[in-house]
């Protein structure tokens, strides 16, 4: 039986992945969230072969902790695949996370960088590691509803919930979309990096599209919404740019079970297509300082929290 460990993966474009993962009969799986209500699909194909590791992702002494109740399931060399596809999406204004970073950098990024170097060291020989981006993260390309893309700043800003992204002064809804594209760009970043220090693995990111049906318009107006729910799921196979769920959920589940990625670690993939991502997701220079600055704060957050003796 071999093993996936995911985080994202109780709703939406997640759920749908953990459905055609566990279609396969040779493979369990292990989700990281905030809550799991099995769906009729993974009740009917195997819902003993699914295990719910509870954290919240804001709180990085939380993703630390699922990690060790994670750890304790799989043991040494028992994950085959780790999916980093949880991600935020929030216009509440210089919203931070428990640990005082800003939303989207800590949850959709950091809590990732944190929960990747605990478990990278747990999956097989010729594994891979799959973290979730998005189209956003790159101000050049097409994107049908208009989500405001990220300016570069210096990595500590984007951490910070009161000046990250603060040059937008249209309001919280297209700030925090900037904010959003800001942690799928790190999330290019850290495919990156990852494959480089573990070539035993294959590691890439990967951009499911727009995918209507999801909850990523939820601060927008109603009629937006509604066409979203009801009208774009059907139109998805003939927007340039937009995919229907089953299409992205199965490219993600491929990339996981079935793709050949050794030649391709480190790249970004637009479905199942590898392509270059951003100019700023390619700067080494950026790469590593947005690395490093990351890996500082989650160490930083960590030393905070009191140990359970301390406590």
């Amino acid at each position: 039986m071999r093993t996936l460990v995911m985080t994202g993966g109780t709703r939406g474009l997640g759920l749908r992945t953990v459905e055609m993962v566990l279609a396969r009969p040779d493979w369990r799986i292990v989700l990281i969230g905030r809550n799991f209500v099995p769906s009729p699909e993974i009740e009917r194909l195997g819902r003993d072969r699914v295990d719910f590791v509870h954290c919240d992702l804001s709180e990085l002494a939380a993703a630390n902790a699922a990690c060790d109740a994670v750890i304790a399931k799989v043991g040494p060399g028992g994950i085959a695949a780790l999916s980093l596809n949880a991600g935020l999406n929030s216009t509440i204004h210089a919203h931070a996370s428990k640990d005082g970073y800003e939303i989207h950098f800590a949850v959709n990024h950091l809590a990732h960088v944190l929960i990747a170097d605990r478990l990278a060291p747990y999956v097989e020989k010729d594994g891979r590691i799959v973290v979730t981006s998005s189209v956003t993260h790159d101000p050049e390309a097409f994107c049908l509803i208009g989500i405001e893309r990220a300016e570069w700043q210096e990595p500590h800003v984007f951490a910070d919930p009161d000046k990250s992204q603060d040059y937008v002064k249209t309001g919280d809804l297209d700030r925090g979309e900037a904010r959003y594209s800001v942690s799928k760009m790190c999330n290019v970043m850290h495919a990156r990096t990852l494959a480089k220090e573990h070539p035993d693995l294959s590691v890439v990111s990967f951009n499911p599209s727009v995918v209507p049906g999801t909850e990523i318009v939820r601060h927008r107006d109603a009629l937006q919404k509604f066409l979203w729910h009801n009208v774009a799921p059907v139109l998805a196979p003939v927007i340039p740019g937009m995919r229907h769920i089953n299409t992205s959920a199965g490219d993600l589940a491929w990339l996981l079970c079935e793709a050949y990625l050794k030649p391709a670690s480190g790249s970004y993939f637009d479905g199942r297509r590898p392509v270059p991502g951003s100019k700023d997701s390619r700067d080494p220079a950026k790469i590593e300082q947005v690395m490093r600055v990351s890996r500082e704060l989650v160490a930083k957050a960590l030393a905070a929290t009191p140990s359970l003796a301390e406590a």
